[in-house]
């Protein structure tokens, strides 16, 4: 018999202790089990609370050691090109949280019931975990202030506590104020302290920016253009700002702008020509000759740039008869053939300059290095990822074959395997002129074996379109391309986000293992290197409860940013 709801004006204890009698206490062996869970729960807490903050804990030894943690051997002369890379990534965050009306509003009652959650909680740990008494009063201190604050959210919103007034990126500000406020008081460096703050002071600003560009400028311009830019920033903070490469050997004049130019003037030609021809073979056949003359340029001894320059403009002359066929598309390809030809140009000059930072052996390391191996490693293993995957659904049985090998070979092997296949054997199957850096040919593994799992994901993505839709974009008259890139693989992608999301965590934490290799990421930094300095000698535990922190954070912070957009596109949902 389901019991009658309660009058709206009953108590919260009442409402607290009828919910525990019915869904704890229902029965003896429900009884049994909640008060066994309770004190499995209070062991397990007092335990690893008691460990964490047990007397002996060197946590003094972490604020000296952020270099080391960030950045590892990076100079500290040029340390403001961390920090200027910092704010790059913190002004297009603000520009995206504001265009992107990210955030929304929440309901009083809700951010009562939770910072009541974790003041009590909090609490509760104070009272039952055997810590110093300075500890513990920091901990029921942090509690009361939880606790009073779902008190005062409460009255200050009484009799509205259900409607959705509580601006999300309010708390935000306010959390950001918290943690500058805690910077200044931990034992920080002082121009560290005022780094952190021009940083915080840069998400704000940028974000109320965004908030003017959000009303000034239409929605498409404005995402569009800040997608471009978060792609962009990768080469430039990893190649530019960190890098600071220098150009006296690279010969500008006489190769870089000579072929620029070339391949830009003639692949604007062919993107107009292509882009404007709705029938017959001509275009196919260019095409073809341009992917036979990609493939062999790379057997001749030119140079990297053009290669690489022609290989893009074959891919962008296969896409030319997709997305070609009317003005806005062919003017769109010329536009982008232009940025592509300038794009790639700067970045291989970049590449061949010599680096200009002040430092025997690799210039990066620590959580930097962590971050571009997650980041670079991902960016180049979705799109093989998504390629292998339609390979692998192909009804072409030379593709579906390669792809299935692939895929089946790389899943085979530990990415230990991988690791050693990137930095011993790959550049054994490159012409004899190129050789991929270590690092390159780490972020090449990683891409290669992260590729495979993505297309698994992708490819149950696909299976899950009904086949209908196909049926109808056929219908329609659409090629295969363009009912892949505009029907199926965009509804396959919001299916499979989930398990996407779960592929780059893991993909992130798995980074670590490229300290076999001879790398120094984050868990080395915190495993050998710091622990060994001359102030933190025996301070391996807490270092490495410190790398476990951060890996949390990072890994939760990416998985709750997924939660919101799957309920935002309405994953799963009829």
């Amino acid at each position: 018999m389901i019991a009658p709801p309660l009058p709206e004006d009953v108590g919260a204890i009442r409402r607290w202790t009828r919910w525990a009698r019915e869904n704890l206490f229902s029965s003896t062996f429900n009884s049994v089990l909640t008060v066994i869970s309770i004190a499995m729960g209070v062991v397990v807490v007092r335990g690893v609370f008691s460990y964490i903050f047990a007397s002996g804990r060197r946590w003094y030894v972490i604020p000296p050691n952020m270099k080391l943690y960030m950045s590892d051997v990076y100079p500290v002369s040029a340390m403001g090109r961390l920090w200027l890379s910092l704010g790059i990534v913190m002004v297009l965050t603000g520009l995206s949280l504001a265009v992107w009306r990210a955030g929304g509003r929440l309901t009083p009652a809700r951010l009562s019931s939770f910072s009541s959650g974790v003041g009590l909680s909090l609490l509760f740990v104070a009272a039952i975990i055997s810590i110093p008494s300075g500890v513990r009063i920091g901990i029921a201190i942090a509690g009361a202030v939880f606790f009073l604050a779902s008190r005062l959210a409460k009255l200050l919103w009484a009799g509205n506590e259900d409607a959705e007034v509580i601006s999300l990126m309010g708390l935000l500000l306010s959390a950001v104020v918290a943690v500058l406020v805690v910077v200044w008081i931990l034992p920080i460096e002082h121009g560290t302290r005022v780094s952190i703050t021009i940083q915080a002071v840069l998400l704000v600003g940028s974000y109320l920016i965004g908030l003017v560009v959000r009303k000034a400028v239409p929605a498409g311009v404005s995402k569009g253009s800040l997608v471009a830019l978060w792609f962009l920033s990768l080469p430039v903070v990893y190649l530019v700002v960190q890098r600071g490469p220098t150009f006296g050997d690279v010969p500008v004049m006489a190769m870089v702008i000579p072929f620029a130019a070339g391949f830009a003037i003639f692949g604007a030609a062919y993107m107009w020509w292509a882009g404007s021809t709705h029938e017959g073979e001509a275009t196919k056949v260019v095409s073809a000759l341009l992917v036979i003359a990609s493939i062999a340029i790379w057997f001749t001894s030119l140079a990297m740039l053009p290669r690489f320059l022609l290989l893009a403009l074959t891919v962008f002359g296969l896409a030319a008869s997709t997305f070609g066929g009317t003005a806005r598309g062919r003017n769109g390809l010329v536009a982008g053939w232009i940025a592509a030809d300038l794009f790639i140009a700067y970045f291989m000059a970049v590449s061949m300059g010599a680096t200009g930072i002040p430092i025997l052996g690799n210039y990066i390391g620590g959580l930097n290095l962590t971050f571009l191996l997650a980041i670079a490693g991902i960016a180049l293993a979705f799109p093989l990822g998504i390629l292998l995957a339609l390979g692998r659904t192909s009804s072409m049985p030379i593709f579906r074959l390669l792809s299935t090998g692939y895929i089946e070979v790389i899943r085979g092997v530990p990415m230990i395997t991988m690791l050693f296949f990137g930095t011993l054997v790959i550049n054994r199957f490159l012409p004899a002129d190129v050789g991929l850096d270590i690092v390159v040919a780490v972020i090449v593994a990683i891409a290669m074996f992260a590729g495979a799992y993505l297309a698994e994901n992708v490819r149950g993505g696909l299976q899950s379109i009904p086949k209908g839709q196909r049926e109808a974009a056929q219908a329609l008259g659409l090629t295969t391309v363009q009912m892949t890139v505009l029907i199926t693989l965009p509804q396959a992608l919001r299916a499979v986000i989930p398990a996407i999301v779960g592929q780059v965590i893991t993909m992130f934490k798995d980074t670590s293992l490229v300290s076999i290799v001879g790398l120094a990421e984050f868990l080395r930094i915190a495993q050998k290197v710091v622990p060994n300095q001359t102030g933190s000698l025996g301070s391996l535990q807490e270092s490495l409860l410190f790398a476990v922190a951060v890996y949390w954070v990072f890994s939760f912070g990416t998985s709750r940013a997924s939660m919101r957009l799957e309920k935002k596109l309405g994953v799963g949902e009829r």
